[in-house]
């Protein structure tokens, strides 16, 4: 009961309940669109790797690659040039004849959680099927992708996600050295732009 003053108690338990119920229902959709954001934060910013690659290797005259390793579920992302005109060779890398051209980045430092991984099963941007777990990097039998003074790069595709989440791919058109940035949609199985 309530004199006129206050509240009753149970006004206090269902506003209270309400606003639990409110809270339950909002921290999920946070959750997945603070993942959702980050991976896209995280793809764009290795895409944009890729493109100063790129940029630099026209700029230079010279190859440079790009050297993707995935480090304990963290992504060690590091640029390298041509010291000897052979292309860039983590032999010539181990012996320091194609010299770094800046320090190592971690991917998870510009997108926290993000990283080279394939965090669900996908159908691959070629078409076969993938699982998570599966071997982010496809780009050969190496940690490098190349970006030649031509134009040209090496081909193939990178996955990245967080733990849970979208799943994003990174293709890279090995005749034009395009890069280009796709989601994959679960409910229609599809990569979009």
């Amino acid at each position: 009961m309530t004199d006129g003053r206050g509240a009753a108690l149970i006004d206090i338990i269902v506003a209270t309940s309400i606003c639990f119920v409110m809270a339950a229902i909002a921290v999920p959709v946070i959750g997945g669109t603070l993942d959702r954001e980050r991976t896209i934060v995280g793809a764009q910013y290795l895409a944009g790797q890729l493109q100063r690659a790129r940029l630099d290797s026209l700029k230079r005259a010279q190859s440079v690659a790009v050297r993707l390793q995935v480090i304990d579920d963290r992504t060690e992302v590091r640029l390298f040039a041509d010291g000897n005109g052979n292309g860039v060779l983590q032999r010539d890398i181990d012996r320091g004849i194609d010299p770094p051209l800046a320090p190592v980045e971690w991917l998870d430092e510009k997108a926290r959680d993000i990283s080279l991984r394939i965090n669900q099963d996908i159908t691959d941007v070629s078409g076969a099927a993938l699982s998570a777990g599966d071997d982010p990097l496809r780009i050969g039998n190496t940690s490098l992708l190349a970006f030649s003074p031509l134009g040209s790069s090496t081909s193939g595709t990178l996955y990245v996600a967080a733990l849970r989440g979208p799943q994003m791919a990174i293709r890279i058109f090995g005749a034009t050295g395009r890069v280009r940035v796709l989601m994959f949609d679960a409910q229609t199985r599809q990569w979009q732009p």
